[in-house]
């Protein structure tokens, strides 16, 4: 956890479950992934597959932030 910045590549329907553990649930000494929530810098990069385990709510949620931030940065371009 001394890392400054963090990024997590997660691809594949067989990772999907690995996902839900580390975004979903809480922090477990069963998933070591799930220890990045309490991180203050670190982004969770997944495909589609990636996504099967997760309630479609937290998809939405995700794609929305993605969307909000595609914007700020656009507009900052036009600045």
């Amino acid at each position: 956890m001394d890392a400054h910045e963090v990024l997590i590549l997660i691809t594949g329907a067989h990772k999907a479950f690995a996902l839900y553990k580390a975004i979903e649930e809480g922090v477990s000494h069963m998933w070591t992934v799930s220890a990045f929530q309490m991180h203050p810098l670190v982004t969770f990069l997944a495909d589609e597959d990636a996504t099967l385990e997760l309630k479609v709510k937290t998809v939405k949620y995700f794609k929305g932030l993605m969307s909000h931030h595609l914007q700020l940065i656009e507009d900052n371009i036009k600045c």
